[in-house]
């Protein structure tokens, strides 16, 4: 990938490979492009303190993701965390919501980091982070934006969002703001490690992260497990239409 565009159009060609397969596969990628499109705009503007070295991250970014869809197409390898992501598309118990942090996770959890080190200038590692800010607050108020968008294939799901942020944030949005913060840590990790320790470095998140999409999956309480079933009965619409959903404009 050379360009943000490229990045969009191979976003849009999953997205609609998903829809015409009815794929829940395509709930993640609806929202990455989203998000995508939202980080060139601001590029474009000339909202980041370095906006060519941002548009490096971004594609080296969309690139972690790409591939590992496609490894896993191929039946080839991938890291833990999306392997455990891929597998969810898999489970038809799986609310919507499910599937779209089983995404997240593995790619703000794991890819973030990984990306921000790639192109931050070992030198002087803090000079990304304020444009590393601006980053994350792009994918909060998007975050924001998808539970609102979630609302209407499920109304009271932002209600009960914010109470499995109190009683188990595994598969509450909250979580995610977690990984946003920890992965400007693992960045600064990476960026002064050594070529063997980095590797171990990301052996060691890969696996905590996959770990924590476990939990995403199957919560350990029963209630939960039980609540999960119960909206995945009452969600409106087909995939199709939960896709569009979380792709279009709202």
């Amino acid at each position: 990938m050379n360009s943000i565009d490229e990045v969009l159009q191979r976003l849009d060609d999953i997205v609609e490979q998903s829809i015409k397969s009815r794929s829940p596969g395509g709930y993640f990628p609806a929202l990455y492009r989203r998000v995508t499109a939202v980080v060139k705009r601001d590029i474009d503007r000339g909202a980041f303190d370095n906006n060519e070295r941002m548009e490096r991250l971004d594609i080296h970014f969309a690139q972690r993701y790409l591939n590992a869809f496609d490894s896993h197409a191929g039946q080839g390898p991938v890291s833990l965390s999306w392997e455990a992501a891929f597998a969810g598309v898999e489970k038809p118990s799986l609310i919507v919501l499910q599937h779209l942090l089983l995404g997240m996770n593995a790619h703000i959890g794991l890819d973030l980091g990984i990306s921000t080190a790639a192109v931050a200038d070992r030198e002087n590692p803090l000079a990304i982070k304020d444009d590393f800010i601006r980053i994350n607050a792009i994918l909060g108020s998007l975050i924001n934006d998808t539970q609102k968008r979630l609302t209407r294939v499920f109304g009271p799901l932002g209600i009960i969002d914010h109470l499995l942020g109190d009683v188990d944030e595994s598969i509450s949005l909250f979580s995610i703001e977690y990984a946003r913060d920890k992965a400007w840590t693992q960045a600064l990790e990476l960026i002064v490690a050594d070529d063997g320790t980095r590797d171990d470095l990301i052996d060691q998140r890969d696996k905590a992260v996959a770990g924590f999409s476990g939990r995403i999956a199957r919560p350990r309480k029963l209630t939960l497990r039980i609540l999960i079933r119960l909206i995945r009965l009452a969600e409106k619409g087909d995939v199709p239409w939960r896709i569009g959903i979380l792709k279009n404009h709202y």
